[in-house]
């Protein structure tokens, strides 16, 4: 016993270089897994921080939606109309909020949102409201609907736009991946936002 208790030998090369191979595969398998971890937060955030600021754009237009053809003064001002104008890319809405009979006098009362490109804009502002836009296979910025829930094309006339009973928003938004592996791939963040609004007035 004691022969095993005072030996000093200490360990053979051998047992050095198995040990040291053990802690780089247990380091190895720790550094792949904390990469892993690391890309997929930055990946989520990043479709997170895209999808709130485009979350706000399409909370404003949906709030002057539900707003367009409201009258202050209880009765539609001769110059004004709910819809003005009405494409797949563009739309044009009044309100009289302040019910002194012109639709243009406050803000918000006469709006355009168009889709041109990737950017969506508020009254042709050169801030776009929302930036590096692309459409969903097979879908429209704006589908309009009437009230029997039928989709249709509105002719620029008035008669056809006061058909309008419902706008379905459709549009996603698209950003480079930021991890090196997406980089390097060319591969894309993409998060797709949609609403139906039905007209109040």
């Amino acid at each position: 016993m004691n022969r095993i208790v005072w030996d000093r030998r200490g360990f053979t090369t051998a047992e050095l270089l198995v040990a040291a191979l053990f802690g780089m595969i247990v380091m190895a398998t720790l550094y792949g897994f904390f990469r892993e971890q690391m890309f997929n937060l930055l990946s989520q955030e990043t479709k997170t921080a895209t999808r709130e600021d485009t979350r706000g754009g399409l909370d404003l237009m949906v709030r002057e939606f539900r707003n367009s053809g409201s009258w202050g003064s209880g009765t539609q001002p001769a110059s004004c109309e709910r819809v003005a104008s009405a494409t797949s890319t563009k739309i044009q809405i009044q309100a009289d909020l302040d019910g002194n009979g012109n639709c243009s006098s406050a803000t918000g009362e006469d709006v355009t949102y168009e889709l041109t490109g990737s950017t969506i804009t508020r009254n042709g502002s050169s801030h776009p409201l929302v930036d590096n836009v692309v459409l969903p296979s097979g879908n429209s910025f704006l589908t309009y609907y009437k009230s029997d829930n039928t989709s249709f094309t509105p002719a620029n006339t008035s008669a056809d736009r006061a058909l309008i009973k419902r706008v379905k928003i459709t549009f996603a938004v698209e950003v480079p991946d930021p991890t090196p592996d997406g980089k390097a791939a060319g591969r894309m963040i993409r998060s797709t936002l949609s609403s139906s609004v039905v007209f109040r007035n």
